[in-house]
């Protein structure tokens, strides 16, 4: 047995470890920020941390002998929920929340008035397992369902008392709760690994109300979570389309939800059709090398008049929003030509960041499997950009895109740049808004019609076209 030390945040915490153990298991197991975003496959890099004043990669290192392991600080992501907050109790209300793959939201809502009161914001801590589904539904695989349940669970008790005491009450009645089919599997405690193979089935699709204390919360009564529609389309999906609601014109309104992954929904009042993009963590930072989420220090704005960082401190890295505005300005120099390539094989904003050509490489993935989603379903519902009313982009950064950026690199339609809204948080309003009206989902659940991308001919053609930046 070797005795590992833990150094983090100024705490130090010391376990005892069987020999041949990698590093990043024993961090999971006690809850460290160190975030494994690749699934520990050693290819982020994002775990790296400092053992014996040497920066080892955690999914990597094998114990052989006592050490001490320090663990960089990391801050919580900076989350908007774009609401309107009241700030004033009233006799009935409700919490509702948002499991996002990168990020926790809960608001309390007043039932009474139609409104909400107040939210927090929270860094899902289950990053440390991986950025996307399929690595948390691949670790939930080999090591079962229980700490990634358990890690969610902690950190709503922890936002449940926060907001509970921030407004002097001791409990309330429901909580209702939205979030993509995998992340409330995990929610639920429910094995999720039936989603990681072909064909992808899900054990649950449909609403659940449960007693809260069956699933280890605190300080609320029952849980009622929203219906999904298919294993990459889920609840927080629905609720979206509950917020957005139908064009009252017969003219088609587009959701395109970025995330960890993109889930596209072309609706209108006849047809709906969805799928999901799989576009990677590249909006969360987890593939490109100075990549990070939008936390302190993160460059978020860039320009050839400089950057932005978040918190105004020295930049370590650069979030969505800001790899959006670089890459557009490489394009727009001529820096970065229409097939991605990169003479100068790095381009570097500040000392410690830079964007590479793999990384430019991850983008046009990305930004490809967005674009030609969005036209395989226009192709499918047989409209032009003309029948299309509001393009909605919903995401935690969507508020701050450059729309023009946006266009400029191929990531959405330029036709649809002056029909363009964003909304930072549609899965949380979508639920809200459930809590007060009790909309019927069935309207989206029933009719939806679920597109396979990874077998449409015509996405792997425009895959491989939409590649290219238009100079």
């Amino acid at each position: 047995m070797y005795k590992v030390e833990i150094i983090q945040n100024g705490q130090r915490i010391a376990v005892r470890v069987e020999k041949g153990t990698l590093l990043s298991s024993v961090l999971i197991e006690n809850s460290t920020a160190a975030e494994h975003l690749c699934g520990c496959k050693g290819l982020c890099k994002k775990c790296t941390v400092f053992v014996k004043g040497k920066s080892e990669l955690s999914c990597q290192y094998i114990i052989d002998s006592d050490i001490c392991v320090e663990v960089p600080e990391k801050s919580d992501i900076e989350s908007v929920t774009g609401m309107e907050e009241s700030d004033k109790l009233t006799d009935n209300v409700c919490l509702c929340f948002d499991i996002g793959t990168t990020s926790l939201a809960l608001a309390l809502v007043s039932l009474d008035e139609h409104r909400i009161i107040g939210t927090v914001t929270k860094s899902n801590p289950q990053r440390i397992f991986g950025a996307d589904v399929m690595s948390r539904i691949d670790y939930s695989t080999k090591c079962g369902t229980a700490q990634l349940h358990n890690t969610v669970i902690a950190a709503l008790n922890q936002m449940i008392n926060e907001l509970l005491k921030r407004f002097g009450l001791k409990e309330t009645e429901n909580l209702y709760v939205a979030g993509n089919t995998a992340m409330l599997h995990l929610f639920f405690g429910i094995d999720c690994s039936s989603m990681g193979v072909s064909p992808y089935t899900p054990s649950f699709l449909e609403s659940k109300t449960v007693k809260a204390e069956n699933l280890g919360i605190k300080r609320i009564k029952h849980i009622i979570s929203l219906p999904g529609i298919s294993a990459f389309v889920g609840s927080d999906i629905v609720a979206g389309l509950g917020f957005i609601g139908f064009s009252k014109n017969g003219k088609y309104n587009l959701l395109i939800d970025l995330g960890t992954n993109a889930e596209v929904v072309l609706f209108s009042d006849n047809k709906i059709l969805c799928t999901a993009a799989a576009a990677g963590p590249c909006f969360e930072g987890a593939n490109i090398s100075c990549g990070m989420s939008a936390s302190k220090g993160a460059i978020y704005e860039y320009s050839d008049e400089g950057y932005s960082v978040i918190g105004n401190t020295e930049p370590c890295g650069i979030c969505a929003t800001g790899l959006i505005n670089v890459i557009a300005a490489l394009i727009e120099t001529e820096v970065v030509d229409e097939t991605g390539y990169m003479e100068c094989g790095v381009y570097r904003l500040t000392e410690n960041v830079s964007i590479t050509q793999k990384d430019i490489r991850q983008f046009q993935l990305a930004k490809s499997a967005v674009y030609s989603a969005v036209i395989t379903l226009m192709n499918k519902a047989e409209i032009s950009f003309d029948d299309i009313e509001n393009m909605y982009v919903s995401g935690g950064f969507s508020g701050k895109m450059n729309i023009s950026d946006a266009v400029k690199t191929g990531l959405l339609p330029g036709e649809l740049k002056n029909k363009f809204t964003p909304i930072n948080n549609s899965s949380l309003l979508g639920t809200v808004k459930y809590a007060y009206e009790k909309n019927n989902f069935s309207v989206f659940t029933e009719n939806a019609e679920y597109v396979d991308l990874s077998a449409d001919v015509l996405f792997g053609e425009l895959f491989i076209e939409n590649m290219l930046f238009q100079q």
